[in-house]
């Protein structure tokens, strides 16, 4: 199994306590992790000290960082216009984010953005790695 990790669940994973069972250490026991450049932005732009600066640093070295380049920009863009067809209108982050997913062939794991990512409809989103679609 593949994963395109989202925030949520690295947020997730920096947060647990010690000893809960969070849903990166599942991914990471069942499969390949990957997560964004825009993930890892996200996470950089919320920390406030060099300890959790740190701590992120730990978690991006668990996971490979895909990152964003010329190649990909018109893909992406190709797919968030398919998509919008339909009447759902992408965020730039939404189109990044599925794009990677489906430029690679992976399976978001979410949980804040499954029932969004469900209605997207263009990659295989899961809430824990038990229900990965096939």
């Amino acid at each position: 199994m593949q994963f395109l990790i989202e925030t949520d669940v690295l947020r997730e994973y920096l947060i647990a306590k010690q000893g809960e069972q969070a849903l990166l250490r599942k991914a990471l026991s069942r499969g390949v992790c990957y997560t964004t450049m825009y993930n890892a932005l996200e996470l950089f732009r919320a920390s406030r000290t060099k300890e959790e600066n740190d701590a992120i640093m730990q978690v991006l070295m668990s996971v490979r960082v895909l990152g964003f380049n010329s190649r990909f920009a018109q893909n992406f863009a190709d797919m968030a216009k398919e998509v919008e067809k339909k009447g759902i209108i992408l965020s730039q982050r939404e189109a990044m984010i599925v794009g990677m997913a489906k430029a690679s062939k992976l399976t978001i794991l979410t949980t804040d953005f499954f029932d969004r990512y469900k209605a997207i409809g263009t990659v295989p989103v899961a809430r824990s790695t038990e229900e990965v679609p096939k």
